[in-house]
């Protein structure tokens, strides 16, 4: 699933969520994850883990963050 009302940016060596933080939440409880679009980087991938949300980009677990 891709959704427009929830907005993360690249910034530097992690993600942030700017807009859509019970968007995500809500998304996350239904399935865990979640593809959204991230302006300059195309689709991304995030996952929920027990310490936190994560972009899993190449094999790489970047964080999101949400604060």
């Amino acid at each position: 699933m891709i959704s427009s009302d929830i907005v993360v940016v690249r910034d530097g060596n992690v993600y942030r969520l700017l807009f859509g933080h019970l968007r995500l939440a809500s998304e996350m409880e239904t399935s865990g994850e979640i593809s959204l679009d991230v302006k300059g980087e195309g689709k991304i991938r995030v996952v929920k883990a027990r310490t936190g949300y994560f972009v899993n980009q190449d094999q790489q677990r970047i964080p999101l963050l949400v604060h």
